[in-house]
């Protein structure tokens, strides 16, 4: 396993860096058709009409 690193911010570090790096919420409507997945109920009952049971 690979090592850990810990570093720590400053209150002015933190705001900075949210300054640089901002949270933008997603305009993307989420897609209602059934993204592969999603939904573990769907995708068995796709797998039990595609093996026809």
């Amino acid at each position: 396993m690979s090592e850990v690193s810990v570093w720590f911010m400053t209150e002015e570090e933190r705001l900075a860096y949210i300054e640089k790096h901002p949270i933008i919420p997603s305009t993307e409507k989420p897609n209602k058709s059934g993204a592969a997945f999603s939904d573990i109920l769907t995708y068995v009952e796709r797998r039990k009409k595609i093996e026809g049971r």
